[in-house]
């Protein structure tokens, strides 16, 4: 069997507090349909009998946790936070060359519940089939020049985490990860090892996350605290794809939970 035909689970979830807007029913709009309409609006998939030869993913599965129990009781407002978007694709038949899509996944989750409602971003959290990722450093490098242009003044603080299995042994890595961490995010990005890394899980995820049977294993890793000048969920998924490429150059080819989450608060958009 050729390797492009073997499969390549990526999964990636959005997690925080979702206001729907009066006009969309819950019971009929999902976001597996959502994401699909999505995709093919930014043409990485297609209906089309004779459509773009390699999309950029495969669609797998989809799904959201949006409460609104009794539109949260008709008069006041849910602020739980839910896992509210998650996405699996496969994505082993991508174009040659191209790396994990995860601004791709992101912006399609993203672009969902902005449309269904009034959205606040608490935590993304991904599981990336490193054997797939490509090295991004040229492209980080133009990703880091976008995220300069955010307010000087501004600064955010959340929490990032890397698991893998026992034998990538992520928590002996943590010097290399670090080192190529810096080197990819060009001074626009703050990372140090939180003091434990068995620490509780921070509140901006929902647990269980999707894609458990996956991440049953990925035990193994360390929890960092991060800064940037902004909190959002672009910026959650350039955290991401830093990372992903921070593990493939130290050599680790095995697939890794990446997560970022930050505790919710009234003001945060």
């Amino acid at each position: 069997m050729p390797e492009a035909s073997l499969p390549a689970p990526m999964i990636m979830g959005v997690h925080g507090v979702l206001a729907l807007h009066p006009w969309v029913d819950a019971e009929t709009e999902d976001v597996f349909a959502l994401a699909v309409r999505r995709t093919v609006a930014y043409g990485w998939s297609s209906f089309h009998a004779a459509g773009p030869h390699g999309v950029r993913w495969g669609h797998n599965d989809a799904g959201g946790d949006w409460g609104q129990e009794g539109r949260a009781r008709r008069t006041g407002k849910d602020e739980r936070v839910r896992q509210l978007a998650w996405l699996q694709v496969d994505v082993a038949d991508a174009p040659l060359g191209q790396r994990l899509p995860v601004l791709p996944m992101a912006t399609v989750l993203g672009d969902a519940l902005h449309r269904v409602g009034g959205f606040r971003l608490t935590g993304l959290h991904t599981v990336a089939p490193l054997y797939e990722a490509r090295d991004a450093r040229a492209d980080l490098a133009a990703a880091a020049e976008w995220f300069a242009l955010a307010d000087p003044a501004g600064s955010a603080g959340f929490t990032v985490s890397v698991a893998g299995t026992k034998t990538a042994g992520l928590p002996g890595r943590v010097p290399e990860i670090l080192a190529a961490v810096r080197e990819r995010s060009y001074g626009h990005l703050a990372l140090e090892p939180e003091p434990s890394d068995d620490a509780a899980p921070e509140s901006g995820l929902a647990l269980p996350l999707a894609g458990e049977t996956e991440t049953g294993h990925l035990r193994y890793g360390q929890s960092f605290r991060c800064t940037t000048r902004e909190w959002s969920l672009d910026c959650a998924a350039w955290v991401t794809e830093i990372l992903i490429d921070a593990l493939r150059a130290t050599g680790v080819t095995q697939p890794a939970l990446i997560t970022v989450s930050k505790p919710p608060r009234a003001d945060d958009a």
